[in-house]
């Protein structure tokens, strides 16, 4: 069955006549109608209804016409993969990375992005929150993971969101809250948090999402960065209030976890590019990243 004969009876589901389905394909109405004709024969099904007044589908061309929609898809999206293939994309694509959630971000999309574009040379970059969105705003990165957040300045950047999930408290097995198996954000209410300094991008991230839920911390110690976070929780008895999906590892039996019990406490995480990146690949790696 050609292709053409399928586009020519999806046409015909959206114009609904043979009259105007034809002056749409530039072809003759006898000519719509010996091609239906055509494929109600091989298919052994009659796809159309047709009397005097009107034409409208049976219940197989209903069928039919959801499976052609269907192949054809498939038959354009081969055909689109098989010309850049031939032609050959090429260049660079710069790819900032949490270095703590590598795997998370990259590991399902590199592999099929890499095996489309074989041509494509990927640079990639390991950075804090905050070291690659500095990276996106001087343009030493085409995309990079970061927590999606309205920080000052980043109204140049466009977003392709990974996941959105809630938050977790990292504490000292110690800690009076550590007997609970869940907290809410009232447990929280008079507890010293730890913030980290040289990562405003994933502070003011995670702020937002307390404060849309009504809770800002009132007494905070700044610590420089994530690996001085267990110290700090174990000599402060303070907590660590941060999106969940990643650990501090090598103490497991020093510091645990809980989990926040609040519905509307949300922080997402998103692939951040410019707005003015003019390189082709960006698109070519947004959509693809939104398929999944």
């Amino acid at each position: 069955m050609q292709i053409q004969y399928m586009r020519e009876f999806m046409a015909f589901h959206e114009y609904g006549n043979f009259s105007k389905t034809a002056q749409s394909l530039y072809i003759t109405q006898p000519a719509l109608s010996r091609h239906i004709a055509e494929m109600e024969k091989e298919l052994g099904v009659r796809l159309l209804d047709r009397n005097k007044h009107s034409v409208s589908f049976t219940e197989a061309g209903l069928k039919v016409y959801k499976q052609f929609r269907k192949i054809i898809q498939t038959y354009d999206n081969l055909t689109q993969e098989l010309s850049e293939y031939q032609n050959g994309v090429i260049g660079k694509l710069k790819l900032g990375m949490l270095y703590y959630t590598i795997h998370q971000d990259y590991g399902a999309i590199m592999p099929k992005f890499t095996e489309k574009y074989p041509n494509v040379e990927i640079k990639r970059f390991s950075f804090q929150p905050h070291e690659g969105y500095e990276a996106l705003m001087e343009e030493k990165v085409d995309i990079c993971v970061i927590p999606r957040t309205n920080y000052p300045g980043s109204e140049v950047l466009r977003y392709c969101d990974i996941t959105q999930g809630g938050m977790d408290v990292m504490m000292s097995v110690k800690h009076p809250l550590a007997s609970k198996k869940m907290l809410t954000l009232d447990d929280l209410k008079n507890e010293i948090c730890i913030q980290l300094r040289d990562d405003p991008i994933s502070n003011h991230s995670y702020n937002e999402a307390l404060t849309s839920c009504g809770f800002t911390p009132k007494n905070v110690i700044l610590t420089d960065n994530i690996d001085t976070v267990p110290f700090l929780l174990q000599k402060t008895n303070a907590i660590y209030i941060k999106a969940k999906g990643f650990s501090v590892s090598g103490f497991e039996n020093e510091i645990t976890m809980r989990d926040i019990l609040e519905p509307n406490l949300k922080v997402t995480k998103s692939y951040a590019y410019r707005a003015d990146n003019t390189n082709p690949l960006v698109p070519l790696f947004i959509e693809m990243a939104n398929r999944k």
